[in-house]
Order: C-alpha cells, then structure tokens, then sequence
C-alpha cells in the first residue's frame, strides 16, 4: 500500500503550505483527519457503552459506572506518557519548522523509549492497586461495593494492555508534531473497525465464544490497541512516513532525555492533576443519594461529550503543531495569526454546537442507556448544564494547544491544575453538598470551572510569553514533504 499517496490524495499539507498558506485552510487540511479520529476514539468507547448498556439491569447501569470510573483511574495513569507526548510534539514540530530533521527522529526514538519503560511500571502498579483504588472511590455500601467490583474486573484487564496504549499515544503524538496527522487517522479506523467487531462478540458471546459481559469490553480493548500500537511502531521502522525510526533512535541520549523531562514533566503533571481531579468528582458522585443512576448518567453524558469535543480537540491540535512549527521556523507573527484566528473558530463552533447538544440532550442519553428514565432524566440535566460553558472550554482547550505547540508546559500545567483544584473541586463540593445541590451542584461547578478557567487562560495567552521557543537552532537542511 502506497499510504504516502494515499495521504497527497487527501490533502495533506506539505510543510510550506504549514508556514505559508491560509491560516484557515490549512488548519483545517490538519484538523479534519484528527477530528475524524477523535471521532472514531469515542465511537471506540461509545460502542463499549451502548453494548454495555444493553445488558439486563442492573448489570447494565453498574457496567457503565464502572467503565466510566475506570477509565478516569486511566487517564491518572497515562499522564505521564501523555506529559512525554506533549513534550515530544513540541520538540518535533519545531525541529521541522527549523528544517532539523534528524534532531526530530530522534526525538521520537527518545519518546518511545521512555513510553514502553515508565508504562511497564506503571502497569504493574495499577494492577496491583486496582482493588484498592476503587474501593476508596466508590465507598461503602453494597452498592458501592457492586459498582467496585465491576471496576475491578475491567480495570485490571485493561492495565495489562497498557504499554499498547502508551505505544499508540507515542505514535500519534509524533506524526501530529511532524505534520502528519492523516495516517493516524488511518491506523486507529482499524483498530476501531476490530472494536466493533469484538466487542459484541466478548461481551454477550457467540458460538464457542462465552459472554463475559464488562471483561468482555476490557479484553476487546487490549487487543484493538495492541494491533494499532504494533501498527503504527511498524510504519515508523519502515521509514516512508517522513519520520523514520531506527534502534539507535532509542538508545538513551541524555541531553534529549533532559529536554523532554523538563517540558514533559509539567505536562504530566497538569494532566495528571486533571486526571486525580477527575478521580475526585467521581468521589463526589459515589456519595450522592443517587449514586448509581447519578454514575451511569455520568458515564453516558461524558461519552456523548467527547463526540462534541472532537471539533474542538482536532482544531486545538492543529494549531499546535502549526504553532510549534512557525516558531521553529523564527515566524512569530505567523504563530500569533494561527492563535488568533484559531481562538474566534474555536468559540464560535462551540457555541453552535451547545445549542445542539441542548436541544437533544434527552434523545441522545436515551440512545445509550434505553429503558431508564432516571438515568436518562439526569443525563439531560447534566448536558444542559455543562453545554452553557461549552464556548468557554473551546477556549480553555485552544489556548492548550497553543502552549503545547510553543512548550511552555510549565504555564500549561498552571493553568490546567487552577481549572480542575483551584475551581471544579471546590465548587463542585460547595454546590453538591453545602448548599445540598446534589448532582445539579457537581454538574454546576463543571461547567462554571470552564467559564473561569477560560479567562485565567486568556490572561496567559495575552501576556505573549509563549512565542519565545524551545529549541536550539543547529544547521539548518531543507525540511522533507
């Protein structure tokens, strides 16, 4: 398979056109290739939830808590590598905008060696920890206990197929960097096409094939990211893909090390950060009168959020990889242009996209979780809350992207840490238990953290720091397209 044809047949743009060419165009010639894959990440975990959802109650409503639970212990796990991710993009980006093309190799090789080292680790740890951790989340109670125990089944499952998912991360992270985010695109379209398939399958069983219900989910899941790991790793050791990766690659190089911890580790830490925060609302929702139709309508609403956050997540990555290349390139004015215009984009299709989320709230809760109607109830309040502030997240998100695409992580990491500590947490507890809200109350401060948090972001993104870039600049060679 020609994959380099078949990325110029669908309009992937060479690096000139990056640095040169309409701001808009290009910025959606590097976005719709990301936004389909977001899209086809959550229809990943959307297919998960509908087939789960349609398992007899209550098996039902404790497997999409416990999914949704577990993937929030995850995302704590995986910030690390996605810190690492952030830095590699960075680093490659403005490696290629400066033309450096064998620097961002091995910027790649050094994110790999580190992605398969630190997520062995923490695989261990987290399959060790999985009963513990989900014990003190979802407190006491039989119920409680129910919803701990399907976690428990998924989660430590999914923990063994970790460093495929670090590897998979590590993958896009540098295609994105480089300027390539087509064939990203093209692996995770099989890995998901495999999800629907085996997900059926593993969950009820067919044939030979036992049901085995929430595992079921979990070992589909190991697998299509195994396949999409392995996949990608491939191309890259083939070397058509502009970045090519070799084992001397990933020998340990200790001034290439050093960089990437230093603007990784903030990185990590605003994610991870993020993530424990995410951990704590969920503390919060396993302590309401309601838990589990609270948890279950958590669990849906998210997952229909992340198909409306698609748009959002492709055009904030687009502008950092545009951001990171024309500050490799000493084209400040360029880099302030994508920022700008992809700020006003960005508000204004959030916008558009919340009055429809608004308006359809009801009928898509009721699309994954059928035959509810507490469940489906509570899913349409959380939307209709959290669609207010969806314009200011778009914000928030852009402003992201903006600081991935420059490196300034440590900025990134304050902004990311005052969101979800400074602001979710806090209001999310007042409004849910002090002034006895409830489930309202969480869902309030959500969406109240993004409205604040976007305007900490603009003050930031004002100041102009973040045009100063991250690399040195060595002997300049023609960039590769």
């Amino acid at each position: 398979m020609d994959i380099n044809g078949i990325k110029e047949r669908m309009g992937r743009p060479g690096k000139d056109e990056i640095l040169e060419g309409s701001v808009i165009r290009v910025m959606f010639k590097l976005a719709w290739p990301l936004m389909i894959s977001s899209f086809l990440m959550t229809l990943y975990n959307l297919v998960d939830t509908i087939w789960l959802g349609r398992l007899p109650y209550p098996e039902n409503e404790f497997s999409v808590g416990a999914m949704g639970m577990s993937w929030s212990i995850m995302f704590l796990m995986m910030g690390l590598g996605m810190g690492f991710g952030v830095a590699a993009l960075a680093l490659i980006s403005q490696h290629t905008g400066a033309g450096m093309h064998e620097e961002a190799c091995r910027d790649a090789g050094q994110l790999y060696m580190l992605s398969i080292l630190f997520s062995v680790i923490i695989a261990i740890i987290g399959f060790v920890a999985t009963p513990s951790l989900l014990a003190a989340l979802t407190g006491t109670g039989e119920e409680a206990a129910e919803l701990a125990r399907y976690g428990t089944r998924y989660l430590r499952i999914v923990f063994l197929g970790l460093p495929f998912m670090f590897m998979l991360y590590s993958f896009q992270f540098i295609l994105k960097g480089w300027g390539d985010t087509i064939t990203p695109m093209l692996v995770t379209a099989v890995s998901v096409t495999i999800n629907i398939i085996l997900d059926p399958i593993l969950i009820f069983g067919i044939g030979p094939v036992p049901g085995m219900g929430i595992q079921g989910a979990a070992i589909a899941t190991v697998i299509t990211k195994g396949v999409g790991a392995l996949t990608g790793f491939y191309l890259l050791f083939r070397g058509n893909l502009g970045i090519t990766l070799k084992l001397s690659h990933m020998k340990p190089r200790f001034d290439k090390l050093k960089k990437l911890l230093v603007i990784g580790i903030p990185a990590a830490l605003g994610r991870e950060g993020s993530a424990f925060g995410f951990i704590l609302i969920w503390y919060f929702i396993n302590r309401l009168p309601n838990q589990s139709v609270a948890a279950a309508a958590y669990g849906a609403g998210n997952r229909i959020l992340n198909i409306t956050f698609l748009i959002m997540g492709g055009l904030a990555m687009a502008m950092s990889t545009m951001v990171g290349q024309s500050l490799g390139a000493d084209m400040k004015e360029r880099a302030d242009e994508v920022a700008k215009k992809g700020l006003l984009l960005l508000f204004g299709l959030m916008g558009f996209i919340a009055v429809a989320l608004f308006l359809l709230r009801n009928i898509m809760i009721a699309f994954i979780i059928p035959g509810a109607p507490d469940v489906i109830a509570e899913g349409g309040n959380f939307l209709m809350i959290f669609a207010l502030a969806m314009p200011f997240f778009g914000i928030f998100r852009g402003i992201s992207g903006i600081l991935e695409g420059s490196g300034h992580t440590v900025k990134l990491m304050v902004l990311s840490l005052s969101r979800l500590w400074g602001l979710r947490v806090p209001l999310a507890y007042i409004f849910a238990f002090v002034v006895g809200w409830y489930s309202s109350g969480i869902w309030l401060g959500m969406a109240l953290s993004n409205v604040i948090g976007a305007c900490l972001a603009l003050v930031v993104y004002a100041r102009g720091r973040w045009k100063k870039g991250i690399i040195e600049k060595g002997t300049r060679a023609a960039p590769k397209t």
